[in-house]
């Protein structure tokens, strides 16, 4: 395997991200709040993976490389997420009036004032594309962070049992 897991990893992770959220979109499940926990474990699991390999194709590495390829890892899959968002949103805008839907049910089961909502759901509106990215960048980059640290750890435990195989 190459140095390198990260892409690898990477795309298909981001790969397996993107057919989640067409598969949630499809299933009309894209709005529920346990979608958005199924994504994260996938990333999770996908950074974590990423840096075992790293630590298996490379055991003099330290714990800051492992977290160092568990970070390049993050941001292939971030903007990889990124840039599939945008084309989902393009392919299908009545995304946007769905979340803009949720956003007002939420609203409303927290007894907001109409005026209230219709001033946020016209800020949400407008300032959609941006909100969506920023959520995304955010999201994306502290839980593969967190993942990041979590695979260096086990990847160091690794390297700490590995033992060459006899003559090297």
């Amino acid at each position: 395997m190459t140095n390198k897991p990260h892409l690898a990893y990477g795309i298909v992770t981001a790969l397996a991200l993107i057919l989640i959220s067409v598969a949630f979109y499809l299933l009309k499940l894209n709005q529920e709040s346990w979608a958005g926990w199924v994504s994260t474990l996938v990333l999770v699991a996908g950074v974590v993976m990423s840096c075992i390999a790293y630590s298996k194709a490379n055991p003099d590495g330290t714990f800051g490389n492992i977290f160092a390829n568990g970070f390049r890892t993050t941001a292939v899959i971030t903007v990889l997420s990124i840039l599939s968002t945008l084309l989902f949103i393009y392919i299908f805008p009545d995304i946007k009036e769905q979340a803009v839907e949720a956003a007002r049910k939420k609203m409303e089961s927290q007894h907001q004032s109409e005026e209230a909502i219709e001033n946020a759901l016209a800020i949400t509106r407008k300032m959609f594309i941006p909100f969506v990215i920023g959520f995304s960048l955010f999201f994306n980059v502290l839980f593969g962070v967190l993942a990041s640290v979590v695979g260096g750890v086990i990847g160091r435990r690794n390297l700490n049992s590995y033992e060459p195989p006899a003559g090297k």
